[in-house]
């Protein structure tokens, strides 16, 4: 029941809200990860420019030729850390829940790029 409530949520959150293209927020120098769902406040990690043309995406230190390579380890990143979480005694989460919302950044990303 938690779980159906919990992914309930995430699809809620992930479609309505609005974001900017990548595109846009690539010349705004921003947060290129759109992704707002973030169980037990755990977000997914910011994809920010490099600053490096043959490597422009970012992710903690790490850099990556194509956006959907850094938005994936971004979402894997996310994961970890909820699965972290939820084994680490955090009642409000569970893995199979943080499994629900990578699989549903997945749909998501597989939506928006085709892969």
């Amino acid at each position: 029941m938690k779980t159906t409530f919990i992914v309930a949520s995430l699809f809620a959150t992930a479609f309505s809200a609005p974001t900017l293209s990548p595109a846009a927020r690539r010349q705004a120098g921003g947060n290129l990860q759109t992704f707002t769902a973030a169980l037990g406040g755990i977000a997914a990690t910011a994809v920010t420019n490099s600053g490096n043309a043959n490597r422009p995406f970012q992710v903690k230190g790490d850099t990556f030729v194509n956006l959907g390579a850094a938005l994936a380890r971004s979402c894997d990143q996310q994961f970890n850390a909820c699965a972290n979480a939820a084994n680490g005694g955090d009642a409000t989460l569970s893995v199979s829940a943080c499994s629900a919302q990578q699989g549903m950044y997945n749909i998501i990303m597989s939506h928006r790029y085709g892969d």
